[in-house]
């Protein structure tokens, strides 16, 4: 496929980096990785690297990653001595990433055409933009039992200058955080506490990158992610999340663990005091409407009988 010079930045003779590393952790993806791999691979924009690291899979996973290696000098295939779980396998990857910019892939998701020309250009472009996503669809299950392409709707286009004002809308708006499937600064991403192993983690991680700069939507759909209770963990089930070593966010410890990590997000990020601030409060003001339903919850278990 001939490559597009505008959207090729040429590498150095000194430096080998590629312009985008893509990091896919995988564990038994054997199912859909092929195509995810494919889809990747073909992108017309092509100075880039896919690093895949394996959770110690079991099924065919192995052979097909270490085929596509073998045919394309830009796959570089990773099998972790253990299983490290889900979420260090996602950090996996950017550890191993050397590109300008990063985007996160998953086996059973795929990229249409222009998904990262168009993303790239945008952060090229744009210095105070740290990351850029496309317009999806979601491939749900239909009445038949077939997969259906539905067009996902959101609005992450945070254009705001204030900090803050990205933060809160991020929040607000989140839902299933596609975003964090588009192309990030790597810069920014390093300067983020990454996806730490608890639930939601991922979806503070990106609002922890929102204070770091804006975010731009491609208006064109060109990612589809498949959202099933096999891949998505808002929908797996116990014995699922056990076998992949996914936390489902059920415990108190958890929550309130997450719920710091929230708080001390202003603190690392270099933004004004009076951005802080903002921060704080408006992190306060969703607490505080969660205190009395986490306080009966609390008194539940402490008080006996209630």
């Amino acid at each position: 496929m001939l490559e597009h010079p505008s959207s090729n930045p040429a590498r150095s003779p000194q430096s080998p980096r590629p312009v985008l590393s893509v990091g896919l952790p995988v564990y038994n993806g054997s199912k859909w990785i092929g195509d995810a791999i494919e889809s990747i691979l073909e992108q017309s924009f092509t100075d880039l690297e896919l690093i895949i690291a394996d959770n110690v899979s079991t099924d065919g996973t192995e052979a097909i990653c270490r085929s596509a290696a073998a045919r394309d000098a830009r796959v570089k295939y990773h099998r972790n001595s253990t299983n490290i779980g889900l979420y260090r396998n996602f950090d996996r990857v950017f550890e191993l990433a050397s590109g300008k910019y990063f985007k996160w892939a998953a086996d059973s998701d795929f990229c249409l055409e222009g998904f990262f020309e168009k993303c790239v250009a945008a952060l090229e472009d744009r210095p105070d933009v740290v990351l850029a996503y496309p317009r999806a669809y979601l491939l749900l299950w239909g009445p038949d039992g077939k997969e259906v392409a539905v067009e996902y709707y959101e609005d992450f286009n945070l254009q705001d200058d204030r900090p803050s004002e990205r933060f809160s809308k991020y929040l607000d708006r989140e839902r299933i955080n596609n975003v964090m499937h588009g192309i990030i600064r790597a810069s920014a991403l390093r300067k983020t506490s990454l996806i730490r192993p608890i639930p939601a983690s991922d979806i503070s991680m990106i609002a922890e990158l929102s204070l770091l700069g804006k975010f731009v939507e491609i208006p064109d759909r060109l990612f589809v992610r498949r959202f099933d209770p096999e891949t998505s963990s808002m929908m797996m089930n116990a014995s699922k999340a056990a076998e992949r070593d996914v936390p489902l966010g059920r415990t108190l410890k958890q929550r309130v663990t997450l719920h710091a990590y929230r708080l001390v997000t202003p603190l690392r990020a270099p933004i004004s005091l009076s951005e802080k601030l903002r921060v704080w409060l408006y992190l306060s003001r969703g607490y505080a409407m969660l205190a009395p339903k986490a306080l009966r919850k609390l008194a539940r278990v402490v008080i006996p009988g209630r």
